[in-house]
């Protein structure tokens, strides 16, 4: 997959358009899915995730992946217990993040989201894992740099045709499709003065999703962008709350383009994190 380098200055490019649409529509019905039937995740679907990585856009850069169809199970098998066990998975993405990059964390969250919203478009289950898989043996099946360390996992595979008790147990008690309403998540300018469009994007990163589903973000509105800013402390050093950001920004632009609001990223300050900038009405 290759795009137009950015160049360090001003606004940074996005995602190429041909991925917008199936990427939306994976967002509505992408969920935590931690119950494979063990089938083998096939050859077509295992060449196009590779495609992605190395990224998608320059706002993937401080961020990679690597699959393993391998051993999968070995690295996923770090939930203490039987409870929320993930099982049957056919292979395991392991995102990693360079952390002498500045914006490491919001892009490993970019990244990863758009590998999983992929695969999710692809008929794939799914699911962030950052705190349960066996990182000891992640890392001795992947060599990184002094700079690299690994922040999260999903596995890939077969949804099974029915989801174990435990599952049940931990999307119970994460509140895994529950959402704060859209009005407690935005400020700025009255929504009446939204452009055309702006409340379906906004829709689409609300439904993004976090650790223990905080939704630790907040979107300040303004007629000609939209700025991320997180919220709130991080959950524990191997979740924080920008690699969230980042999820959550890629769910922002997909949804503000699959309506026509064409734009641009910048990162900000903190504890600011991004802002999409809309191109003018009008614009080619």
């Amino acid at each position: 997959m290759r795009w137009r380098r950015w160049n360090g200055r001003g606004a940074r490019p996005v995602v190429s358009r041909h991925l917008i649409d199936p990427w939306y529509r994976a967002i509505f019905v992408r969920r935590s899915v931690r119950a494979y039937d063990g089938r083998p995740v096939g050859r077509e679907a295992i060449g196009e995730i590779r495609e992605l990585l190395d990224g998608f856009s320059p706002l993937c850069e401080g961020a990679r992946a690597v699959l393993l169809e391998e051993g999968a199970q070995e690295i996923l098998s770090g939930t203490v217990g039987s409870i929320g066990k993930i099982q049957g998975a056919g292979a395991v993405v392991v995102f990693i993040a360079d952390k002498s990059h500045p914006q490491w964390q919001a892009a490993a969250g970019y990244l990863g989201e758009g590998i999983i919203l992929h695969a999710t478009s692809l008929g794939l289950g799914t699911c962030w894992v950052a705190g349960t898989y066996k990182r000891s043996e992640a890392r001795r099946r992947i060599a990184l740099s002094v700079s690299e360390s690994i922040v999260a996992v999903t596995p890939l595979g077969r949804p099974a045709a029915a989801e174990s008790a435990g599952a049940q147990v931990i999307r119970a008690v994460a509140g895994s499709h529950k959402r704060k309403p859209l009005e407690t998540l935005t400020r700025g300018v009255a929504a009446d003065q939204w452009r055309l469009g702006c409340r379906e994007a906004l829709e689409a990163a609300r439904l993004a999703p976090s650790a223990a589903n905080r939704q630790p973000w907040q979107f300040g509105v303004i007629p000609d962008r939209v700025v991320v800013r997180a919220s709130g402390p991080d959950l524990m050093p191997v979740v924080p709350n920008r690699l969230d950001c980042g999820i959550v920004m890629l769910h922002l632009e997909v949804g503000a383009r699959a309506h026509g609001l064409e734009g641009s990223w910048t990162f900000l300050q903190r504890p600011l994190v991004a802002e999409y900038v809309f191109e003018p009405a009008g614009d080619p």
